[in-house]
């Protein structure tokens, strides 16, 4: 059935965190041939028992426990195509990316990292979105990687980012998140919010062109600011971009690396 809908119960109790810690959530919903998974933290598979440790050691946990959830799903972490990456401390960004390569796969998903408070002490929180098992009434196709044609802004290949820059797979087009790269250069750009935000989405504009879309079919996008104070200034860089029908936004403050002031994470439609 097309419009199914089904909620994936893990054998190991422990990582259904609503049944422990009365959240009201689902551990992973299965649905359009995608598996959507509640943002994990690090705790014992089988107890549920709260496992505070270091950004290493809930990384690789978190990792263990997916693998876990996804196998349920008719998963693996093979097929996750999108993981936002939720950080304490954005200072530990590397310390995170050390777990990470160890359990990315050689065509690794999209991918944005947050800086966030954190529920009950924890460091590190997974959000993630897999593809299903190509199973009769699942999605029958594997993920794609999309890379740009112009080489400068392949930030992942460039800077050794275990993250790929976008990820196909069916209808669905997901972009790691993006910030203010010289498509000359291929080096960071600061800039003024507007002039940071111009830059994301012409070279969002060339990346969704290589994958065959267009900034036309974007449905969603995650707007990261430094300051919410700039919001306004953002906005009107978007009312360029996306002058009638923009696509449904979330914008939130956090806090950047490098200096920057913003990041974008993009769902579009493929052609």
């Amino acid at each position: 059935m097309p419009g199914a809908r089904e909620v994936v119960r893990p054998p190991p109790a422990g990582l259904d965190l609503g049944r422990h810690y009365g959240h009201h959530q689902s551990p992973a919903i299965r649905a359009a041939g995608l598996v959507f998974c509640s943002g994990m933290v690090a705790v014992a598979p089988e107890s549920g028992d709260r496992l505070h440790g270091t950004v290493t050691s809930e990384t690789a946990r978190i990792f263990e426990n997916l693998r876990l959830l996804l196998a349920a799903a008719g998963s693996s972490l093979e097929r996750i195509v999108q993981i936002r990456a939720m950080l304490y401390d954005r200072i530990e960004y590397d310390v995170m990316n050390r777990v990470y390569r160890q359990f990315a796969s050689a065509a690794p998903p999209a991918r944005t990292v947050w800086s966030v408070r954190l529920d009950a002490g924890f460091k590190v929180m997974l959000d993630v979105t897999a593809l299903a098992d190509t199973g009769r009434n699942a999605m029958s196709t594997n993920k794609e990687i999309i890379e740009p044609r112009n080489p400068a802004l392949n930030v992942s290949r460039n800077l050794g980012l275990p993250h790929s820059p976008g990820v196909r797979v069916g209808d669905l087009i997901f972009l790691s998140g993006m910030v203010s790269t010289d498509p000359k250069t291929g080096e960071r750009k600061h800039d003024t919010v507007a002039g940071e935000t111009r830059q994301i989405l012409q070279n969002m504009a060339h990346l969704l062109e290589s994958g065959g879309s267009s900034l036309d079919k974007v449905v969603k996008l995650n707007v990261l600011l430094y300051d919410m104070l700039e919001l306004e200034n953002m906005n009107a860089v978007f009312r360029e971009f996306f002058p009638v029908d923009p696509p449904a936004r979330t914008a939130c403050g956090v806090q950047l690396g490098f200096g920057l002031k913003v990041e974008i994470e993009c769902i579009a439609l493929a052609a």
